[in-house]
């Protein structure tokens, strides 16, 4: 079995049937499309959830359900991106992001990201060299390490983008997967919306087959990335958008996640431990994750493809097959 896999086994299976039930039930009219913004009552409960989550009250005219955040990435790219543009990413990263971007005639640039945050020296100079159009960071809980900015490498980060005006691409999948005490505010939160463009998702909270998420932006941005969307698609999965409403209308995500943290820490540590007692002369540093679900391995040798994934997947160029990513429910 490969231990790279994306596994999501502590989902509210109860509570997703329910939903389901529920908009069954109501013999909703789907014999229409819906807006390709979104279902504003999904929208409203969203930015209701956030307002409960981070304290910030969010205007659901400045957010986009999209098909996950794959998607998401995809219309940023289409819309905001052009041939010759640079990109920031930090490294490593998502693989996803990563091939978008890849097919795009863009320049792509690493920053370096450590255990508490991005190099902001190394981000500055990159900035001034190559006048990037768009910076794309997952600040919490990062795939594949698990690191976690701290607060104050995100101010030092949201100094830089307001002083040279960059964009930045916000990828939060994993952050009410949280290990520690801390509280990680988002960049969206913290820069009070300017300058981000958030990307949201609720198949890593409520279920990998409810494939909804959300872009939150200016109301600029979000009129560019929809102009687009309409070519995608002319509308997100109306069904299932009513079953994440339903599920936040009578669910508390937020504790159901919260419940689930102390069996995730519990697993994360097993795993740990398993890989060690079968792999440990073979290893030289395993990432200590803050949240999410995923944590880093490099080994001296190259990985056994048979068993783990090539982290070069997660760099933008160069070898770096004696890396890979664990997901800590294998």
């Amino acid at each position: 079995m490969n231990k790279s896999l994306g596994i999501y086994n502590l989902i509210d299976q109860n509570g997703i049937n329910e939903s389901i039930i529920n908009v069954v039930s109501k013999k909703i009219d789907f014999n229409t499309y819906t807006t390709p913004k979104g279902l504003k009552e999904l929208r409203i409960a969203i930015g209701n959830f956030l307002d409960k989550v981070w304290g910030y009250k969010v205007n659901y005219q400045e957010m986009l359900i999209t098909s996950g955040s794959q998607q998401s990435i995809n219309l940023i790219v289409s819309s905001m991106i052009h041939d010759g543009d640079t990109i920031l990413v930090e490294q490593p990263t998502y693989f996803g992001a990563l091939d978008v971007f890849k097919k795009k005639n863009v320049n792509l640039v690493g920053i370096d990201l450590y255990e508490d945050g991005l190099d902001l020296e190394m981000l500055e100079k990159a900035i001034i060299q190559y006048l990037p159009k768009l910076i794309y960071v997952t600040p919490t809980f990062n795939n594949p390490t698990g690191y976690a900015w701290t607060n104050k490498n995100r101010k030092g980060f949201l100094q830089i983008v307001n002083k040279y005006d960059i964009t930045v691409l916000e990828d939060d999948p994993y952050s009410l997967i949280n290990f520690t005490n801390n509280q990680y505010d988002s960049l969206y939160k913290l820069n009070d919306g300017k300058h981000i463009v958030y990307l949201g998702t609720f198949s890593k909270l409520i279920s990998p087959s409810i494939n909804i998420g959300y872009i939150l932006s200016n109301e600029k941005n979000i009129n560019q990335i929809y102009s687009f969307k309409k070519s995608f698609d002319l509308c997100t999965n109306t069904f299932l958008q009513y079953v994440v409403l339903d599920y936040l209308e009578n669910n508390n995500l937020e504790k159901v996640i919260y419940d689930k943290i102390a069996i995730y820490k519990k697993r994360m540590h097993q795993s740990m431990k398993n890989l060690v007692k079968e792999y440990g002369s073979e290893i030289d540093y395993i990432s200590n994750p803050k949240g999410g679900i995923f944590y880093l391995v490099q080994f001296k040798d190259n990985v056994n493809e048979d068993e783990f994934e090539n982290g070069s997947n997660y760099y933008i160029d160069g070898d770096h097959n004696h890396i890979t990513r664990i997901n800590i429910c294998s």
